[in-house]
């Protein structure tokens, strides 16, 4: 998981620079990047605004594209502290 969070702060951290940038072939490659991850991880609360994200990309516009962002920043922070939750309840935590 801290391989998964790592890269995934990685990977918000240059979607947020590519949505503010206008850098749409970057958004669409970094939100379909980070959704496969957390699917991956079944972390999947995330991945709705990052579809949003893709999509929007793929149309060739970021209409939205701040608002999906940060649905997407909440979404990773409710599902880090969820996880740590998860893990210190853990027998041997």
């Amino acid at each position: 998981m801290d391989m998964y969070f790592g890269q995934a702060d990685q990977i918000m951290q240059s979607l947020r620079q590519a949505v503010q940038g206008g850098a749409i072939a970057d958004v669409n490659h970094l939100a379909h990047k980070l959704a496969g991850s957390s699917l991956a991880c079944g972390l999947s609360a995330i991945v709705p605004p990052l579809r949003k994200l893709e999509q929007g990309a793929k149309a060739g516009h970021l209409d939205g594209a701040d608002a999906a962002l940060a649905e997407a920043v909440s979404a990773l922070e409710l599902l880090r502290h969820a996880v740590q939750d998860h893990l210190r309840q853990l027998p041997g935590s």
